[in-house]
């Protein structure tokens, strides 16, 4: 299964991109799988992916950006099918309910009476999780701000000229690279397991170029490649950071299979090329403004380890009640619909 994240907990708050990976224009039909935590759904998913596998089609699967070990979605390119978690936060309805869409209630498999008695227990839990949720949004909005001040002192130490001549020369060693649309998708996320990094676009790349960080520089000189990119009109996959949507961490190349990747040198080693950002910024820039952005760079890592706390007690408070709902369900009901879900994809495709 090839594994992107389509949310992430930001400096925004939360931000989804479901409306561009499930857009219903593109697919012939999409479950929306609705029900409480602990109803079977992230499980379901995998099942109904282990078994499109086995049929030998190709599964793209989106974990969950805060339980990054639970999947808020799948698709199957090749049948032009989805399913997705439709429950809250990333809430999915119908544009085209029946047509396109396929509303399912794994809530029928709910002892409506046995979580009636409960009910002190869940709302507790309820409240608690989405006030960490809120602290670690508060957290994740003042380390944006950090980031943006970061990225400020760092651009006035730019040697813009040199770096636009470096990009430019890039682009133009690039012979397979196709244009059209840019496809967005998360590979890392800030959630309730801490940060997690997918390696999906190194392993789908035949070359990896690294983009060198120290304090900043690489996200900067991404931004740059980017912009260049984008005007040349060439197909890509672009990754921004969980954080803020102003730093790029990965560029996927079309027709290339290029990967431009922001990484410490330690790691930049394995790569097939490496750009040393450290050669577009002025020495004496760095100098001037180092105060400025190393006091910025602290206070991104202190509110993001803040964030990633508060996160790790959201993610207690949902366990509590995943705990609790798991044992009031019959999950005979979601064996059912993973039955009836396969049966009707694989209708006219056996």
């Amino acid at each position: 299964m090839i594994c992107y994240f389509a949310a992430a907990n930001t400096g925004r708050g939360f931000y989804s991109l479901f409306p561009s990976c499930f857009a219903p224009e593109a697919h012939r039909r999409i479950y929306v799988l609705k029900g409480g935590p602990g109803t079977g759904k992230s499980t379901l998913m995998r099942r109904l992916a282990v078994a499109c596998e086995a049929f030998g089609y190709e599964v793209e699967g989106y974990l969950c950006s805060s339980d990054t070990s639970s999947l808020d979605g799948i698709r199957i390119p090749a049948l032009d099918v989805a399913v997705v978690d439709g429950t809250a936060p990333h809430v999915f309805e119908p544009t085209y309910a029946g047509a396109v869409e396929r509303l399912v209630d794994l809530g029928r498999g709910f002892d409506c009476a046995a979580l009636a008695d409960a009910r002190t227990a869940i709302v507790r839990h309820t409240n608690e999780k989405r006030e960490a949720y809120r602290t670690a949004y508060r957290c994740l909005a003042a380390a944006e701000q950090m980031a943006a001040e970061q990225d400020a002192a760092l651009a006035s130490a730019m040697l813009r000229e040199k770096t636009e001549a470096a990009v430019r020369r890039l682009i133009a060693s690039m012979r397979r690279a196709s244009t059209g649309p840019v496809t967005r998708r998360y590979v890392s996320a800030l959630g309730t397991h801490g940060a997690v990094r997918l390696d999906t676009l190194h392993r789908r790349a035949e070359r990896v170029c690294a983009v060198t960080d120290k304090g900043g520089l690489g996200y900067l000189f991404m931004s740059r490649l980017y912009a260049a990119l984008l005007a040349a009109g060439v197909t890509m996959t672009v990754a921004e950071t969980p954080l803020t949507h102003t730093r790029i961490e990965e560029i996927y190349v079309e027709g290339e299979r290029l990967l431009f990747t922001v990484t410490d040198a330690a790691h930049a080693e394995k790569a097939d090329k490496i750009v040393n950002t450290a050669r577009f910024f002025s020495r004496e820039g760095l100098a001037a403004c180092r105060a400025r952005a190393r006091f910025a760079a602290k206070g991104v890592s202190a509110m993001t380890d803040g964030a990633l706390t508060a996160l790790s007690r959201a993610g207690e408070e949902h366990a509590h009640l995943e705990e609790i709902y798991t044992a009031h369900m019959d999950f005979s009901e979601a064996d059912r619909v993973k039955n009836a879900i396969l049966s009707e994809i694989f209708a006219n495709n056996m």
